[in-house]
């Protein structure tokens, strides 16, 4: 994700602020501020915020040789705070990235558990069907016996027992 960048005259509306103002404070206090492959000045979000304390410093009252010699202790302050920051993210970020790991591993406990029971369940099934299909050839045959033990006992079948024999 890029950095967002304002040209000067955005940057003066952010500090309310003419925008010669930015170059002399860039000037007096040797600020180093990002130019473009034209040469044109840019400023970040990180300058802005640096020229509203200023302006604020200012409006208290200081003066501009006294900020001179703050700004290298506010800039040093302001990189550890960012490092901080960075770190501190780094660090939430291992947690997520643990937390989600976590979360896999669960996933794929919970896939192999539901896996084996889909199985059980499917064994049950069969045996059910097994049994089913089972009885249903019992009475199957039952019924092709009793129709042979009913063909066997018909008057017609008699009757031939009674001419043959």
């Amino acid at each position: 994700m890029g950095e967002v960048r304002y040209m000067i005259s955005e940057a003066s509306k952010r500090v309310n602020v003419e925008t010669h103002v930015l170059r002399h404070w860039e000037e007096e206090l040797g600020l180093k501020i990002g130019r473009t492959e034209m040469g044109h000045r840019y400023y970040t979000e990180e300058d802005v915020r640096l020229f509203n304390c200023i302006k604020e410093l200012k409006e208290q009252g200081m003066l501009l040789k006294e900020l001179k010699d703050l700004i290298p202790d506010m800039l040093k302050a302001k990189a550890k705070a960012n490092e901080r920051k960075m770190n501190k993210e780094k660090e939430e970020q291992k947690h997520m990235s643990e937390l989600q790991m976590a979360l896999l591993e669960n996933n794929q406990i919970l896939q192999e558990a539901i896996i084996r029971e889909m199985g059980y369940l499917f064994q049950a099934q069969d045996l059910q069907e097994e049994e089913r299909y089972k009885k249903l050839d019992y009475l199957i045959r039952q019924q092709q016996s009793y129709r042979k033990e009913y063909a066997r006992s018909t008057p017609l079948r008699q009757l031939r027992k009674i001419f043959e024999g």
